[in-house]
């Protein structure tokens, strides 16, 4: 789906979903290379709450590495295994 058709159907701008969207790449990021929940929420600045719900959505989508991996890639982000 575009972002204008996801803003309809949930009833936001199109400016609040890229907004959201962003922060759930940078989520993935931060989830790949491991860092902890406490670590996740101070680099995003948002609240816990949003942040866990990010997750497990992140966890129902890309059960493993190589998904989320993939994922990222395909939009464009070239991910490096740390250790």
């Amino acid at each position: 789906m575009t972002t204008q058709q996801i803003a309809q159907r949930i009833y936001h701008t199109p400016e609040a979903v890229d907004a959201y969207l962003k922060v759930f790449e940078k989520l993935l990021v931060l989830k790949y290379y491991g860092l902890p929940l406490p670590a996740i929420i101070k680099v995003l600045g948002h609240g816990q709450k949003l942040i866990e719900e990010h997750l497990t959505l992140a966890e129902k989508h890309f059960p493993d590495d190589e998904s989320l991996k993939a994922y990222l890639e395909d939009r464009g982000i070239k991910l490096d295994k740390i250790g």
